[in-house]
């Protein structure tokens, strides 16, 4: 377990918003790396309950601490649920990162032939593991890791993730984006093969002065690359006086 060795700083909260799944049980590996004086919550959203982003800010919103700032980690689908929730509590949100994630439809090719090619009984099929390790997780993956992803998957409706790929296919948080005031730092994987680099470089191109780390991993940057992360993590703020 990383741990950081001065224990006097003060206790920094931390929100965690997983990815499409919603239920935020991936995060273990950052959670093991992350320094003590990180204190984390992980957030979940209803795996049985169709709700678009605007109603899963709301719902999150009901569920934050009732007082104090807090950071923001963020992670693929959950990017502009982030960006959805500072606007909304501008005065709580100390920093962003947005991790592996988007700004706008990261696939706009997809999103016609998807609306009708979609079933349910697509997505409630057991995930292909071969695909997953190239478009998710790379090939590092332990054996135990992959099954622990593909049970997390069968809790979750269909009817839900089919909602809420048609939400990424909607989603555009760009105004959001170029008009945060807080501190944000952007990561992603060298070899994501599901979030494109186009979506990477929307974020550099929008606001050059937001850092955008790229990490030599895949999209699951969290879970295969949890050390790289958490220390950029630290380093971007420290570096911004977030502590």
């Amino acid at each position: 377990m990383s741990r950081d060795k001065d224990s006097d700083l003060e206790q920094l909260n931390a929100i965690l918003f997983p990815g499409i799944d919603g239920t935020g049980k991936m995060y273990g590996p950052l959670l093991e790396c992350l320094p003590d004086w990180i204190a984390p919550q992980v957030m979940n959203y209803p795996t049985q309950r169709v709700l678009s982003y605007t109603e899963l800010t709301d719902d999150v919103l009901r569920r934050l601490p009732v007082a104090g700032e807090f950071i923001i980690i963020a992670e693929s689908f959950a990017g502009p649920l982030a960006l959805m929730l500072r606007e909304r509590v501008p005065e709580r949100v100390k920093a962003l990162v947005l991790c592996g994630t988007f700004l706008s439809n990261p696939r706009p090719w997809l999103s016609i032939p998807a609306r009708w090619l979609l079933r349910d009984w697509m997505l409630a099929m057991e995930p292909n593991k071969f695909l997953g390790k190239v478009f998710v997780t790379g090939f590092e993956i332990s054996d135990a890791m992959l099954a622990k992803a593909i049970s997390i998957h069968k809790e979750v409706s269909p009817t839900v993730i089919r909602h809420r790929l048609y939400d990424v296919f909607a989603v555009d948080v760009r105004t959001l984006y170029k008009q945060c005031p807080a501190p944000m730092l952007h990561l992603y994987g060298e070899h994501d093969h599901l979030i494109l680099k186009h979506s990477a470089r929307e974020f550099q191109r929008l606001r050059p002065d937001v850092p955008s780390v790229s990490i030599n991993g895949p999209h699951y940057l969290y879970q295969m690359r949890p050390q790289q992360c958490s220390e950029q993590i630290v380093a971007f703020l420290q570096q911004r006086g977030i502590l």
